[in-house]
């Protein structure tokens, strides 16, 4: 065998045992969470498998950029071993910090905490004792001891002339990563906590899921399992929602609660021209007019006004089965909770994430167009109301108990509209083309194609605020009217068309009108968000005696604290709103990328780091310590 061969036997056998020590870097991140309660054989075989083929993925990276390099310039086994010890010591360092991240913030190492780190006011942060240096340092010369260990120890293994060395430890490794992806693979199609929730804890993992194709093929039924709660993980994980168990008086009376919610609802159309019956319900209710959704995509701004925090927790609450406070109230107190959508609520899986629970829940609405299905939902609507005052119908229908409905309207999120509505805002396209559109089109004939479709649905809301009216409901019913995220026309002037770009104002501001029997008409001027909503009706409607922080990001509507660092998106792609509009994005790929209010990329913002790393931990305040 000639000394590069075994130069390069030598240094597999390094990567093999690096693999090794990376992977029991990564196991032990599970091992000092709060969430070992779910975890069961298969989520431990899974976990052990998914270390060793990522840990193999990291170790691979020093052997590619610094050992074989110097092995193939003729460098001995030692003198390249030496230089693949300095890497994998490096990459196994950087794991171990980033563990410590993982525990204090819920994520790992990405662009925030490098802002954190190097930004005005990192040093009221990272504030360390002259003791926790030396420590540190000795855990870096005991981190260089192992390395320069396993570099020995690969040395000798060497000698020992394994047969089919190269082909036994791939075999090895493409064995463990198969069934790490077969597992989830599995998990995925079959609600099985333990393996998904453990995935999270491996920094930069994105293991494949087959849901869509194996729907395809029949192997599972797709609109099942998106209805299909998760197996019992024996808890709630690393969840800790509400931080406590809410406590409430039962209120001497129980108001009806109707959410009235606008798919894509832009805030310049909020105007008496556009929406008259709702301009209507605004001239008796508390008009807010710097209302933000916690997201600019329907999940997202659907999760915050529901539970009051961020769908960053999205997960978590689906796979501890976790239902939104406000519901597990309404359902304490004996509300009958319904949901009139006009798009399924099977996906994404609203029915399950906020109405578990509820018989006889609508899921969907029949109808061959979108347009449609939204009158659909205003009649079944209205038929309910009147079922409950017809003394035709059971005495189960009867207005015995308060009512809690959810109407979600879809047409301006479609833009699509029968021709014969395109009438009352001109010139107007007849549909959305979006490959007409560019940053120096006139959004005009787009925009009044949607404010038709606005309109559309201003005049259905106007129907059921007229049905409630008619059974002499406004004395003691709360109504909520809103959109779950905007939908822009190019307001920036950056070519942004629609939502889920941007979290500037066009996409993430709503309107937001809260009636209530007996409130004084107004205009509310501050910052508010969606995850003031449920805060409001639980505090104000439902009893509730716990404060806010216990269950919401949010504050009560009519609370004029600012709202600093506004957090919009979702687990992977998110970003905090600053008072003055500034845009702090934290991307998917880990970078973080600040913008204006108007979307101007701002390169030399001076993020102050105290006020980040608050934000932070406020954001992560909902997970076990």
């Amino acid at each position: 065998m000639t000394p590069l061969k075994h130069t390069l036997r030598t240094g597999f056998i390094y990567f093999l045992l690096s693999t090794l020590l990376l992977a029991a870097v990564f196991f032990s991140y599970l091992l000092r969470s709060a969430s070992l309660s779910f975890m069961d054989a298969g989520g431990w075989c899974y976990f052990l498998c998914s270390c060793l083929s990522h840990a193999a993925l990291f170790a691979a990276i020093p052997l590619v950029l610094l050992y074989l390099p110097a092995a193939l310039l003729g460098a001995n086994a030692k003198v390249s071993g030496t230089l693949m010890c300095v890497g994998e010591a490096l990459t196994v360092i950087a794991f171990i910090i980033n563990g410590f991240v993982y525990a204090l913030y819920h994520f790992h190492i990405n662009g925030l905490v490098m802002s954190m780190v190097t930004g005005p006011g990192a040093s009221e942060i990272f504030v360390f004792s002259p003791w926790l240096y030396l420590k540190a340092g000795l855990y870096i010369v005991a981190i260089v001891a192992v390395c320069a260990a396993l570099l020995w120890v690969a040395l000798r293994l060497e000698r020992l002339r394994f047969s089919h060395l190269w082909r036994n430890g791939l075999l090895a490794l493409l064995g463990v990563t198969l069934v790490a992806q077969g597992m989830h693979v599995y998990a995925a199609a079959t609600m099985k906590r333990s393996v998904l929730e453990a995935t999270g804890y491996l920094p930069y993992y994105f293991p494949i899921r087959m849901n869509s194709t194996l729907d395809k093929l029949g192997l599972i039924d797709g609109e099942k399992l998106s209805l299909m709660q998760f197996d019992d993980g024996g808890g709630e994980g690393n969840l800790a929602y509400p931080l406590n168990p809410i406590e409430g008086l039962q209120p001497d009376s129980l108001p009806n609660i109707v959410i009235l919610g606008i798919d894509s609802w832009n805030w310049r159309t909020m105007t008496r021209e556009c929406v008259p019956n709702i301009s209507m319900l605004a001239d008796s209710a508390e008009n807010y007019t710097d209302h933000f959704s916690s997201s600019n995509g329907t999940r997202g701004g659907l999760f915050g006004l529901f539970t009051g925090v961020s769908s960053y927790y999205w997960d978590s609450f689906e796979r501890s089965n976790t239902q939104p406070a406000l519901i597990t109230r309404l359902k304490e107190l004996g509300y009958d909770v319904q949901a009139y959508p006009s798009a399924t609520f099977a996906d994404p899986p609203f029915a399950k994430m906020f109405f578990a629970g509820i018989d006889g829940l609508n899921t969907d609405t029949e109808g061959k167009s979108v347009y449609d299905r939204d009158c659909q939902i205003t009649r079944n609507f209205i038929e309910d109301l009147d079922k409950r005052f017809d003394d035709s119908q059971p005495s189960t229908l009867k207005p015995r108990h308060p009512f809690f409905k959810f109407v979600f309207y879809d047409l301006p999120h479609a833009i699509q509209i029968p021709k014969d509505h395109l009438y009352h805002f001109q010139p107007s396209w007849e549909y959305a083309n979006y490959m007409e559109l560019g940053n120096d089109d006139d959004p005009t004939p787009f925009f009044n194609l949607y404010r038709n479709c606005v309109w559309t649905v201003d005049s259905l809301i106007g129907e059921a605020i007229g049905a409630l009216k008619r059974h002499d409901l406004m004395k003691n019913t709360v109504i909520v009217v809103t959109g779950d995220h905007g939908q822009e026309f190019n307001e920036n002037h950056k070519n942004y068309w629609g939502h889920w770009a941007n979290y500037s104002r066009p996409q993430t501001g709503v309107p937001m009108v809260y009636y209530y029997p007996g409130c004084e008409p107004r205009k509310l001027n501050h910052r508010t968000t969606h995850y003031d909503i449920s805060a409001t009706l639980m505090k104000q409607v439902l009893g509730v005696k716990n404060p806010t922080s216990d269950f919401s990001m949010g504050y009560e509507l009519q609370d004029t604290t600012p709202r600093d660092w506004h957090v919009v998106g979702n687990d992977l792609f998110y970003a905090f709103i600053l008072r003055d509009g500034t845009i702090v994005e934290k991307r998917g790929a880990g970078n973080v990328v600040i913008f204006d209010k108007t979307m101007n990329q701002l390169d030399d913002y001076p993020l102050n780091a105290k006020q980040l790393n608050d934000a932070i931990l406020r954001l992560n305040r909902f997970y076990k310590k």
